[in-house]
């Protein structure tokens, strides 16, 4: 195919699906790992209410309560995820001899996927939830708090100091929103480099991770001296801000560095059938990494904290070697069922707003003490994501691409 002109047929609604077809599998997987962390905050909520009978049953079954203890690693799913997705419009122009996307539609593109649910939420956070779940004598007292926190959000700042950092102790997952968008605003900067020349770039981004996390955990005392002043009316101690040093962008890296080099390997991999030996070895790779997960964090291997974060990414690339890379149809059969990628749909507003929603479900005693309290409460956060998803998101998402998908990947 021969080479187009700098931003030939792109436009600020072009995007990842435009250039590369929709992905079943990264659908699911995404589906999986929001139900993963909605679990895990259900029962992180609810765990002191002994009146609920899904504590009891999970309590009685240890590997299930294992799945649910360690739900937080949807996380890392989702930062696995995006470094997989947003690069690949890079690494296809880099295999079509085209000049690399341009950042301005990139930008574009990305506000219009996440801001507008986004701000919608806020909204919503801080005049019902807060409402809500705040009693009026801390809405008077903490007005100034209330701004400062309105102002941070806005602006994906609110977890860069350890004032804004919970999100007003309703909505503590939307950390991971602040480190997305920092991380969109970057991609642009390193992703044609990034492509051209993936393992020393691989390298850097593990090494700056693995710098970042020790120094959150032993240095950086200049920053956590500056950190500990910034939340010194609430007592916030140094273990608090060190563990926000340590989640930053920057300790994340080694993440969205393997997810590319998963994103280029399906890449790489949509050009020629896997032999017979690569799929054994895969599907063996994948086996080994889900046992050693399952096995460290259900207490059978020892593991070190210090290192944990790095080889659960590395396990977590690993398991997905088999469905994305060696056999993505059998992957995408299994991934990209049906319920999961219905799941996968909505999973941006679920993630929005599954954590108040739960909140408020438990402070209202919604079916206190019954079975049917947990399938209801997942059911409301569904139908208020799907409300979030119909009426907010799918309005800005960007009408399907005129041009067709890329030649060589017809066979995938």
């Amino acid at each position: 195919m021969a080479a187009a002109a700098p931003g030939a047929q792109e436009s600020p609604r072009d995007g990842v699906r435009a250039e590369i077809g929709d992905i079943g599998a990264i659908e699911g997987l995404r589906g999986i790992a929001v139900a993963w962390v909605v679990l895990f905050h259900y029962f992180a909520v609810r765990s002191g209410s002994g009146a609920d009978p899904w504590n009891g049953f999970v309590a009685a079954h240890p590997p299930l309560a294992t799945l649910v203890r360690h739900g937080y690693l949807g996380v890392d799913l989702f930062f696995l995820i995006t470094g997989f997705l947003l690069v690949l419009p890079w690494e296809r122009h880099r295999r079509l001899g085209l000049a690399p996307p341009r950042a301005q539609p990139f930008y574009a593109r990305r506000i219009r996927r996440i801001v507008p649910a986004y701000y919608v939420h806020l909204a919503v956070l801080f005049l019902v939830f807060v409402p809500l779940l705040w009693s009026p004598v801390s809405w008077r007292i903490d007005t100034r708090y209330l701004l400062t926190s309105v102002a941070a959000h806005a602006t994906f700042l609110h977890y860069a100091t350890p004032v804004t950092s919970g999100s007003l102790n309703i909505n503590g997952a939307l950390w991971t929103l602040a480190l997305e968008a920092q991380y969109y605003l970057l991609l642009p900067l390193f992703a044609w480099a990034f492509v051209r020349s993936p393992l020393p770039w691989i390298a850097g981004f593990v090494m700056v991770a693995v710098l970042w996390h020790f120094g959150a955990s032993h240095g950086l005392a200049p920053l956590v001296a500056w950190e500990m002043r910034l939340g010194s009316p609430w007592n916030v101690p140094e273990a608090a801000v060190r563990h926000l040093l340590e989640t930053q962008l920057p300790g994340y890296l080694a993440h969205f560095a393997l997810g590319i080099a998963l994103g280029l390997a399906w890449m790489a991999g949509r050009e020629r059938t896997a032999t017979r030996g690569t799929r054994i070895a895969s599907a063996f790779l994948a086996l080994a990494s889900i046992a050693t997960l399952v096995a460290s964090y259900g207490g059978f291997l020892p593991s070190d904290p210090a290192w944990s974060w790095l080889t659960t990414v590395a396990l977590f690339v690993g398991a997905l070697q088999w469905p994305l890379v060696a056999a993505p149809r059998v992957g995408g059969r299994i991934l990209g069922a049906a319920p999961l990628r219905s799941v996968g749909r909505i999973s941006y507003s679920m993630y929005l707003y599954h954590l108040p929603v739960i909140l408020l479900w438990t402070k209202w005693h919604m079916l206190e003490g019954q079975a049917a309290s947990l399938p209801a409460c997942i059911a409301t956060v569904v139908a208020v994501s799907w409300a979030s998803y119909r009426f907010v998101e799918r309005p800005f998402l960007r009408p399907r691409a005129s041009a067709p998908p890329l030649a060589v990947t017809a066979a995938a």
